[in-house]
């Protein structure tokens, strides 16, 4: 499995997190031979007609591009803060609308480790807040899995923004980490 792209920025009141999907190209031939005959079934169907066929073939059509298109093109852009998580993906031609999820008391993020048979280890981050109550939920997780190294770089610019949250509320001086 390829590492796929990662990119982290930060303002000092957000996290930029730009997640791009690095698939093989094997994979990519497949779904596109997929989408070819599916499209000729379609238009066998249209031409000798058969509505029902027609039918069935359009909509797996169109689910096959959608996700051939994530496939291709597919990234995913998060912005965390600590109030809340804003994510929207991106599909090369189109994307989708931003969706917000309000974070509770505080916000821990988990590595869950993926099966995988390859050199690099890749996790998916799962994103968990504690509400009113103080239970555990998952407010979002990841579509694109990334390295250990770039989610401990997730982990370490997360406590940067809760830190400089703690000396705001408490009128502390600024922590600067050398």
């Amino acid at each position: 499995m390829k590492d796929n792209g990662f990119m982290i920025d930060s303002d000092g009141i957000c996290l930029f997190i730009t997640l791009t999907l690095k698939t093989h190209l094997f994979g990519k031939l497949i779904l596109i031979f997929l989408n070819l005959a599916v499209a000729g079934i379609a238009i066998m169907a249209v031409t000798e007609g058969i509505p029902a066929l027609a039918i069935v073939s359009l909509l797996i059509l169109l689910f096959l591009i959608r996700y051939s298109l994530w496939n291709f093109y597919g990234k995913e852009h998060l912005t965390i803060n600590t109030k809340s998580i804003r994510y929207q993906h991106e599909y090369g031609f189109f994307k989708t609308a931003a969706q917000t999820n309000k974070i509770g008391k505080s916000l821990m993020v988990q590595a869950q480790n993926i099966y995988q048979s390859g050199k690099s280890k890749q996790v998916r981050l799962v994103f968990i807040s504690h509400d009113e109550n103080d239970f555990p939920e998952e407010i979002y997780h990841v579509a694109i899995p990334i390295t250990q190294k770039n989610a401990n770089s997730v982990v370490r610019g997360i406590n940067l923004l809760y830190m400089d949250k703690v000396t705001d509320n408490y009128s502390l001086p600024p922590i600067h980490m050398n």
